[in-house]
C-alpha cells in the first residue's frame, strides 16, 4: 500500500499534515479543498552513476570562474609591479553616522557588535600610506633568502649574519596581520550585570587620593582637567561609587580612565606598603578602562561623556604605543565633536561652549599628528571650522600656562596638515618637483614664524629646569613638555627639507639644509635627556610623546645617510641615541620597543660602515660585494635607499631629454613617496610583537 502524501495545501504553508483520506484535518477545518498533486515539490533528477548532480556542476563552474579571475589579478600585479608609482591613502572617516542615544549601566552590546570586538581570523593588511613598499617586499624576502643558498654568506661573520636575519623578520613582519597585537591585553568580558557589579577599588582609597589631588594637584592632572574640572571629576567619582542610580558606560569609563592616570602618578611617588597599594588600584583602573574600549559599541552616543572616553582612551592607547587603535578612537572622537557642532562658533560663547571647544581642539591637535604618523590625510578639515583657534582667556584651567601651550599645539597641528597636504600626498607626489620645493620653502617660513613665537616660552623652561630640576618621580613634566617641542620643531624642519631633491652630483639623497636640520635635531633630544638627569619618568614620557607619537622623521634620515655616505660623526650620533634608550625601558615597555628597533637600524648602520671598509680595503672580496649589494637592495625596497644613481644629471635637451626628465622627475617622486612609507612601516613595527628581536646578542655597536 503506497502512504499517503502530503497534501498540497499543508506543504505550501509548511505545517504538519495528518494525511487523511480524502480530506486531512487541516483542510476539512478550513473548508478547502485537499489536493496532492506535488505542488511545490523539486523535480526528481535522474540518477548518475557518477554522483554529481547539476548543482555541483554549477558550483565547480563558479569556483573554476573564481580562480581565473585570482589568475588574471596575479598576472596584472606582476606586471604593475615593475612600474608602480606611490600612492597614499585619502582620508577616511569613520563609516556611518553615531547618532545620540542612551547607554544605561548594563551592557548595551555582548555580541560582536562592537566596536573593537575580538577577531581571531587573520585580517586583511592594513594599508600603509604606500602600496609600493608592501608589494615588493616579498619580492626581497626571496632576495635573502636566496642571498643565504647561493652565497657562502654561512662563512661570514656572525654580526652580518645576523643583520641579514633581522632584515629578514621584518620583511616578514609586514605579512603578518597586525589585529593581533592591537588588541588590549587586559581586557575582561562585559558581565550580564549591572556594572556597579564591577570590580573596584574600596572608596576609601578613592577619596584619599581625590583629596590630595584637591590640595596638591599633579603635573599631569592639568591634561584631564582640560576635559572635565577637578570639580566634575569628584562629583562623577561619586556618581559611581555611591550610586543611586544606574549610569551610562561612559561614565563609568571616564572615571576609570582618570583614575587610571591619577594612580599611575600617585604610585610612581609612593614607597613601600602605600607603593604597592597604589599600583594595585592603578591595574584595576586599567583593567576597567581596556575593558570599556573593547566593549564601545560601534554607534557611540553622540554627548560630550563619549567624546571625554574616547580621548583619554586614545591618551591611554598613545602611552602603551597603541597608535592603530588610538587612531581609530580619535576618529569618533572628531566625528562626535563635528556632529554636535564643537569645532563651529556659537554666540554669546559661554563657558560650557569653550569646554567643548577645547574637546575638539585636543582631537585636532591627536588628529593632525596621528595622520601624519600613519601617513593619511587628517579627518577634520580646516576649511570646517570657524571656531578660534586660540583658547579663550575665561576658560578655567589649573596651569595658565597650558593655555599658552595648547594656543602652540593648535598651531603647530595645522602646519603638519600643511606639510601633509603639499609635499607627501598622493596630488602632491603626482605634482612636479619644482611645485613641491616651492612648497616645503614656504612651509619652512611657516614653521620658523611658529619657532619664533613659541621661543620664549622654551627659552623659560629650559631656565626654570636648570635651576630647579625635575621631581625624580614624577611621571610628566609641563616644563619637558614645552623644551620638547624645540625638538619636534627640528623634525619638521627635517621632513620639510627632504622634499626638496637634493643637487645634482650630490653624494647623498638628501640636500644639506635636511641633513643638518636633522643633526640639530639629535642635538636638542640630547640637550632634553641631559636636562632630565636620572629621571627615567620624565625620559619616558618625554620619548613616548616626542620621538614615538610624534614621527621622529630625523631618525631615519640620520640612519640612511650613514648607510649611504659612512658618515662616522652621525654613526656616533645615531649609537648616542640609541644607548640613551635603554635605561628607560626599565619603566615604559613602548620604549622597550623603540629600543629594539632602533638597535636594529644601529647594528645594519655599522654593518654597512664595517662591510662598505672592508670591501675597499679588498675590492676582489665577492663576499663583501654581494653582501653589500644585497642590502642596499633590501633597504630600497623600504624606501630608505634610492635605486637611481643621485650622481648622474639626466640630459636636458631634445625631445629625448623632454622624456628623459619627466621619468626622473616620477623617479624622483617615487623615491620621496617610498621613503615617505619606509617611515611609516619602521614607525609601525612599534605596535608589533617585538619579543624575537634579540640585537644585544651583536657584538657590532
Amino acid at each position: 500500500m503506497v502512504e499517503p502524501v502530503k497534501c498540497d495545501q499543508c506543504r505550501t504553508r509548511k505545517i504538519r499534515c495528518d494525511r487523511e483520506i480524502p480530506t486531512c484535518s487541516n483542510c476539512r477545518t478550513a473548508n478547502r479543498i485537499c489536493s496532492s498533486t506535488g505542488m511545490g515539490q523539486r523535480p526528481k533528477e535522474p540518477r548518475q552513476r557518477v554522483l554529481i548532480s547539476h548543482q555541483y556542476e554549477r558550483k565547480i563552474d563558479s569556483m573554476d570562474m573564481r580562480l581565473g579571475k585570482i589568475e588574471s589579478m596575479l598576472q596584472s600585479l606582476t606586471a604593475s609591479m615593475s612600474h608602480r608609482s606611490p600612492s597614499s591613502a585619502p582620508a577616511e572617516s569613520l563609516a556611518g553616522t553615531l547618532a545620540s542615544g542612551h547607554t544605561d549601566s548594563s551592557p548595551a552590546t555582548h555580541g560582536t557588535d562592537t566596536a573593537f570586538a575580538p577577531d581571531d581570523s587573520d585580517g586583511d593588511s592594513e594599508f600603509a600610506g604606500d602600496s609600493s613598499m608592501r608589494a615588493q617586499t616579498e619580492f626581497a624576502g626571496e632576495v635573502l633568502e636566496n642571498l643565504v643558498t647561493r652565497t657562502s654568506l654561512h662563512d661570514l661573520h656572525p654580526d652580518l649574519q645576523s643583520a641579514l636575519s633581522s632584515l629578514k623578520q621584518i620583511v616578514d613582519m609586514q605579512h603578518r596581520p597586525a589585529a593581533h597585537e592591537n588588541r588590549f591585553t587586559h581586557a575582561k568580558q562585559l558581565p550580564h550585570a549591572l556594572l556597579r557589579d564591577m570590580p573596584m577599588p574600596s572608596y576609601k582609597i578613592v577619596l584619599e587620593v581625590l583629596r590630595e589631588v584637591k590640595d596638591f594637584p599633579p603635573a599631569s592632572f592639568p591634561t584631564i582637567c582640560a576635559f572635565m574640572a577637578v570639580e566634575d571629576f569628584n562629583e562623577r567619582c561619586r556618581r559611581v561609587f555611591f550610586p543611586t542610580e544606574d549610569y551610562a558606560l561612559t561614565l563609568w569609563g571616564t572615571v576609570n580612565a582618570g583614575l587610571y592616570f591619577l594612580f599611575q602618578e600617585r604610585a610612581a611617588a609612593a614607597d613601600g606598603p602605600r607603593a604597592g597599594q597604589l599600583t594595585e588600584c592603578m591595574h584595576l583602573f586599567r583593567d576597567n578602562l581596556e575593558t570599556v574600549l573593547k566593549n564601545l559599541p560601534l554607534v557611540i552616543p553622540a554627548r560630550r561623556e563619549s567624546v571625554e572616553l574616547l580621548l583619554l582612551g586614545c591618551l591611554y592607547s598613545i602611552e602603551i604605543s597603541k597608535y592603530t587603535i588610538a587612531r581609530d578612537l580619535n576618529t569618533m572622537a572628531a566625528s562626535i565633536c563635528m556632529n554636535l557642532g564643537y569645532h563651529r562658533l556659537r554666540t554669546p560663547s559661554t563657558p560650557d561652549q569653550e569646554s567643548k571647544t577645547v574637546l575638539f581642539w585636543f582631537s585636532y591637535i591627536l588628529d593632525r599628528a596621528l595622520a601624519l604618523r600613519f601617513g593619511r590625510a587628517a579627518i577634520i578639515n580646516d576649511c570646517d571650522i570657524t571656531v578660534p583657534r586660540q583658547i579663550s582667556d575665561t576658560l578655567k584651567i589649573p596651569n595658565v600656562a597650558w593655555k599658552l601651550v595648547l594656543d602652540q599645539w593648535i598651531a603647530y597641528a595645522e602646519f603638519q596638515g600643511l606639510a601633509y597636504k603639499q609635499l607627501y600626498s598622493p596630488s602632491a607626489l603626482a605634482g612636479p618637483p619644482e611645485q613641491r620645493a616651492e612648497s616645503a620653502r614656504r612651509l619652512v617660513q611657516t614653521l620658523l614664524k611658529l619657532v619664533e613665537d613659541q621661543e620664549p616660552l622654551i627659552r623659560h623652561a629650559r631656565e626654570k629646569i636648570q635651576t630647579e630640576g625635575f621631581d625624580s618621580t614624577s611621571l610628566f613634566s609641563f616644563d619637558m613638555a614645552i623644551l620638547a617641542d624645540d625638538l619636534v620643531h627640528g623634525s619638521a624642519l627635517t621632513l620639510i627639507y627632504r622634499a626638496i631633491p637634493s643637487p645634482p652630483g650630490s653624494a647623498s639623497t638628501f640636500n644639506r639644509e635636511c641633513i643638518e636640520a636633522a643633526r640639530r635635531a639629535f642635538a636638542s633630544h640630547e640637550q632634553c635627556m641631559a636636562l632630565a638627569g636620572e629621571s627615567l619618568f620624565v625620559k619616558a614620557g618625554y620619548i613616548q610623546w616626542n620621538i614615538m607619537h610624534v614621527p621622529f622623521i630625523p631618525l631615519i634620515v640620520i640612519f640612511c645617510h650613514i648607510v649611504e655616505t659612512s658618515n662616522l660623526e652621525d654613526l656616533q650620533r645615531l649609537t648616542k641615541f640609541v644607548h640613551g634608550l635603554q635605561p628607560v625601558c626599565a619603566v615604559s615597555e613602548a620604549v622597550g620597543k623603540l629600543y629594539r628597533v632602533c638597535q636594529v637600524l644601529l647594528n645594519v648602520a655599522n654593518i654597512c660602515v664595517e662591510t662598505r671598509a672592508k670591501r675597499q680595503e679588498n675590492p676582489q672580496n665577492q663576499d663583501m660585494t654581494m653582501a653589500e649589494n644585497n642590502i642596499d637592495m633590501y633597504l630600497s625596497q623600504l624606501g630608505f635607499m634610492p635605486q637611481y644613481n643621485p650622481q648622474q644629471n639626466p640630459p636636458l635637451y631634445g625631445n629625448a631629454g623632454m622624456h628623459v626628465n619627466a621619468d626622473f622627475d616620477a623617479n624622483q617622486a617615487a623615491q620621496l613617496g617610498s621613503w615617505f612609507s619606509g617611515n611609516t612601516h619602521i614607525l609601525g613595527l612599534l605596535e608589533e610583537d617585538l619579543s624575537g628581536f634579540d640585537p644585544n646578542t651583536w657584538s657590532a655597536g
